[in-house]
């Protein structure tokens, strides 16, 4: 079955790490798992880290969102939401390729505005993140509402206009 859309997240460096407060996916395998706070796997995690945590400003929100944006339109993908917070941004995108291969152009063509714009971070992206394939309407409806009215504080954000 062909999806309607990906459902893509990705977070900044170091700002969500397993084990943290908050629940987090790990990959096991070829599946996924939900992992609960651990504190000793916060702790190594934060051991692993080369930098410190990247958290974006509201310049950088902005250089993130316009080049998602002018990215999708290049490529002739349907972008239907996104919004981009302090440590992560969702992403609601149709595309003829895989979610994977979206979601890694899109964090290289940020990483690559945000530099050209004078923030040299060492690193800006975790390693992966979440792609999800919405196969329903219903669903695909849910996630957006879910990324532009779910994130608490409304931020940098787009939506299609012929949703709103």
């Amino acid at each position: 079955m062909e999806s309607l859309a990906y459902f893509i997240t990705f977070t900044t460096y170091g700002s969500w790490l397993h084990g943290d407060k908050r629940d987090s996916i790990i990959r096991c395998g070829n599946d996924t798992k939900l992992l609960s706070p651990n504190r000793s796997i916060e702790s190594y995690q934060k051991g692993l880290m080369k930098h410190p945590p990247v958290f974006l400003d509201s310049k950088q929100r902005k250089i993130v969102l316009e080049t998602v944006i002018e990215h999708c339109k290049i490529k002739k993908w349907k972008l239907w939401a996104v919004h981009v917070q302090d440590n992560h941004l969702h992403v609601i995108v149709s595309a003829e390729i895989s979610a994977e291969k979206v979601m890694t152009q899109l964090k290289a063509w940020a990483t690559r505005r945000l530099r050209e714009n004078g923030f040299n971070l060492p690193k800006v992206w975790t390693k992966h993140g979440s792609t999800r394939y919405l196969n329903s309407c219903e669903t695909l409806q849910r996630k957006i509402e879910y990324v532009i009215y779910g994130q608490g504080k409304m931020v940098e954000y787009y939506i299609d206009k012929n949703l709103q």
